[in-house]
Order: structure tokens, then C-alpha cells, then sequence
């Protein structure tokens, strides 16, 4: 079935661990209009329900009428592709059927989507990697989410590849059951507590490090450990191309060049893989409405 994303208006919610950002394809071309909600309201019951009246509220707003919604979830979704079976930074929407309930709601058709995929499929529909495939995206935000665009589309694995932040990091002499995952040491989160044991904001972690030794340190670990992430999916996937980006990568003061030579510095035979191509995300979340525009001209 092939859906006809150009003659519709499509509504795209990006549900994130912080807010929910909402906007609008009309007729294939993405919409300057948007609406941003705090995620808590998703955290007081019925997510679905409540993610519906979001919506509806900022159809309202933008005088439009929904045909169809592309919804992104920071997690695992089912093959299905309509059960969260895991959403670690928002559990109330573990285990619901997203798509069925917001389609009950809202009486249209909705889609789900991991947020990276479409984030990489906006990015390779105008964006950063326009064209291009045989592209690993790492996204660094309040977790990290990861896809790859191969020569056939995107790469799903057994259903929902590439959650790297998921990938558990065993340091020696731990042999705990459950050990931890790399997003405890690299991701938004991370920042955010390290923000809050310094005493300065989460956007002003990287100029305050200048004058702060132990929270420079705090950072430059961070850093490595982001580096280290990319490298192994480099290692899984050896792209041509590299695109990084998220909410993190987009901070004041990011040291992206330092990035960049670690995640080289990290690659085996570093000096003969260089011709690995590292991009910048520049469309930011609106990504997600290109590349819902993107999904729906796909034959599903």
C-alpha cells in the first residue's frame, strides 16, 4: 500500500524524554508552524488520550485539519509497529498500543516511528545528507538513539536496531545481572545530573567549565564516552557517512571538533579510515516533519 503523504496534512508528534513538539506537513511541504509541550502531561495517565488532546489543540491553533499523524517514540517499538515495549524515560507509555488508541481518538490513520529514523530520513530528504545513504545517525538528546540508511532504506534489524543507549557497559569487576547502560554515561541525562551537582544551568555546562576544573573533567568524560558510543556503531555498520546530532550536539560551546577526532582516534586503523565522512543534523526536530513527509510517500 503505498500512502499519499503529498495530498494530506500530517500532523508530527515528537515525543521526547523533555518535551512534545508538534508540527505539520501540508500537502508534502513542511509547515513554519509549531507547538512545544512539556512531556509531563503524558506522565499523568493516559498517555494516549493525553497526546491526542495535544493535537487537537495545536490543529486548532494552526487552523488545520489532521489527515494523518507520524508519531516518534524515544524507544523500543513492537514489530507490530504500534506497541511500546519500552520507553525508558517515559514508562507510562510502555506497554500501550500508541498507534490503535491515538487512531481511535482521533479517528485518522497514525503512524509510529523510532524519533532517529525519522530524524535521519528528514536529514536525507533536505538536510544534511541529501541523497546520501550508507548513513549511521547517532543522536545525543535526553537519552541516545541511533539508525542507519542503507542502499535498501532503513536498517531494522529485528524490529528495533540501533538503540544503542540501550547497550549494557560492564566495568571490571562488576558482574551485576543487570548492568548498566551507556545513556547512565553519555547521554542528556547524564549532563543534566552533573549540571545539578555543580550548581550551574544544563546550558551553560560547557562555558562554566572553563572556570571549573573538576567539572571540565566531569565533561571531557562525558565526552569520551560519546566518542566511544559512536565508534563502536561506526565499527558495526562502517558507514560512508557519519551524521550526528541531538539536543546535546547542538548545546553552546559543544567541542565538536573534539568529537570528531576521538571518534576517529577510537576507529581501528584510525589513519586508514578517515575518508569516513562526519555531518552535522542542521533541519534541528523539524527533521521530523520532513521525514515524516518522507516515510509517508514509502510503500509500506
Amino acid at each position: 500500500m503505498t500512502l499519499k503523504a503529498a495530498s494530506e496534512t500530517i500532523a508530527v508528534a515528537e515525543i521526547g524524554g523533555t518535551s512534545v513538539k508538534i508540527g505539520f506537513a501540508d500537502h508534502g511541504v513542511p509547515l513554519e508552524v509549531t507547538r512545544t509541550f512539556s512531556t509531563s502531561h503524558l506522565r499523568r495517565g493516559a498517555p494516549a488520550t493525553q497526546l491526542a488532546g495535544l493535537l487537537q489543540c495545536a490543529s486548532v491553533d494552526a487552523g488545520l485539519t489532521i489527515e494523518r499523524v507520524v508519531a516518534t517514540v524515544p524507544g523500543f517499538i513492537g514489530r507490530d509497529c504500534d506497541t511500546i515495549i519500552h520507553a525508558a524515560n517515559i514508562p507510562e507509555l510502555n506497554g500501550i498500543r500508541l498507534a490503535s488508541e491515538l487512531a481511535s481518538t482521533l479517528s485518522v490513520p497514525v503512524q509510529l516511528e523510532r524519533d532517529v529514523v525519522l530524524q535521519l530520513l528528514g536529514e536525507s530528504a533536505s538536510g544534511a545528507i541529501a541523497n546520501e545513504c550508507e548513513v549511521l545517525a547517532v543522536y545525543f538528546g535526553t537519552g541516545i538513539g541511533a539508525a542507519y540508511l542503507g542502499e535498501n532504506g532503513i536498517f531494522r534489524g529485528g524490529g528495533w536496531a540501533l538503540e544503542i543507549g540501550h547497550m549494557p557497559v560492564l566495568e571490571p569487576g562488576d558482574r551485576q545481572e543487570s548492568p548498566k547502560r551507556i545513556e547512565a554515561y553519555a547521554s542528556g541525562a547524564t549532563l543534566v545530573d552533573l549540571a545539578s551537582a555543580h550548581g550551574v544551568s544544563v546550558k551553560d555546562l560547557f562555558q562554566a567549565a572553563a572556570q571549573s576544573p573538576k567539572l571540565y573533567d566531569g565533561l571531557d568524560d562525558i565526552l569520551w564516552q560519546q566518542a566511544i558510543t559512536v565508534a563502536r556503531a561506526t565499527v558495526l555498520f562502517s558507514p560512508r557517512i557519519i551524521l550526528l546530532g541531538g539536543g546535546v550536539i547542538d548545546m553552546d560551546g559543544y567541542p565538536r571538533d573534539t568529537l570528531t577526532q576521538r571518534v576517529f582516534g577510537a576507529l581501528p586503523h584510525a589513519g586508514s579510515i578517515h575518508s569516513i565522512d562526519i555531518r552535522w543534523a542542521t533541519l534541528g526536530w523539524q527533521a521530523a516533519i520532513f521525514g515524516a513527509v518522507r516515510l509517508g510517500d514509502m510503500v509500506a
